[in-house]
């Protein structure tokens, strides 16, 4: 019997062996490697870390670089931005790059923080009530009405009235401000305003003080409801108010919610000023109320 593999077809045989081992080799040596990684988050808060992590095939060589100056040879772990801004992560692995953005910013402890401002009327009369509001983030407040010359009220939202007639400088100091803010307030007479000149002062004045007592429990609900309802209203409890340019209510739901309010917290009615229509009748009623809460 003759033997299936000769002397000359073992060499070709291992020769076509050897090709495909050295083909294989060479694809091996010259595949192109493919990247493969990973930034997580993109959007971060400042203090807070990043992670990276590379997980590429055979990679020999890796170099983090995180856009400040600052790099890392490790394949996997964890960095902290000590500055806001949007930084551009290069990774490369055996020459072969890839990017990642990362946005850092503020923490949201730091957006939450306000700037101190003084919300307050710029004009009031003598020995009316003024509500002064401190706007903003802080524990230790510190008012200046100047009118005494001193500090008058240590609260966030005081009330204060003016005697005397001329135009103040109202002062803020909040905790952690070096200087005060400045709010300027001029007080008017009392017998400055004519109130025969204005037929529509008696009705915003009414409107101040029954809702005013609406809010703090004085009298009954029903009694100054009705009264308003009646004199200026023409019966109509759904005549749009808008409460501090934004809000809007029927009248009968916005007294409503003052009665309730009223249990709750200290609202002050700073003023109230109506819109008519071509016919002479209220069609809306602007209140601006505050809350000394």
């Amino acid at each position: 019997m003759n033997r299936f593999f000769t002397k000359g077809s073992l060499v070709v045989l291992g020769s076509l062996l050897m090709m495909i081992v050295c083909s294989l080799i060479l694809r091996i040596i010259c595949f192109d490697i493919k990247v493969r990684a990973a930034v997580y988050p993109y959007d971060v808060e400042i203090g807070k870390p990043i992670y990276f992590s590379d997980s590429t095939l055979r990679a020999s060589d890796v170099l983090w670089e995180f856009g400040n100056g600052d790099v890392s040879h490790d394949r996997c772990g964890s960095y902290v931005f000590r500055e806001t801004g949007n930084y551009q992560v290069r990774l490369t692995v055996d020459g072969k790059n890839s990017y990642f953005m990362i946005n850092v910013r503020d923490s949201r402890s730091d957006k939450a923080k306000r700037m101190v401002k003084i919300i307050a009327p710029s004009s009031v009369v003598q020995n009316e009530r003024v509500v002064f509001m401190a706007d903003g983030d802080s524990d230790h407040w510190r008012w200046e009405f100047g009118e005494s010359g001193q500090v008058d009220s240590q609260e966030r939202n005081p009330i204060y009235v003016y005697s005397k007639v001329g135009v103040y400088d109202v002062k803020l100091t909040a905790a952690n401000m070096m200087y005060p803010i400045v709010h300027t307030i001029e007080v008017m007479p009392e017998f400055a305003i004519d109130e025969s000149t204005d037929p529509d002062a008696q009705a915003t004045d009414e409107f101040k003080e029954r809702l005013q007592q609406i809010i703090d429990g004085k009298n009954v609900f029903n009694a100054n409801y009705n009264y308003l309802l009646k004199h200026y209203l023409s019966g109509n409890s759904n005549v749009i108010v808008l409460i501090n340019g934004t809000n809007e209510n029927d009248f009968y739901s916005y007294c409503n919610g003052l009665k309730i309010m009223g249990k709750q917290q200290s609202v002050v009615i700073m003023d109230v000023n109506v819109e008519r229509d071509n016919t002479g009748k209220i069609k809306r009623l602007l209140v601006n109320q505050v809350s000394s809460n």
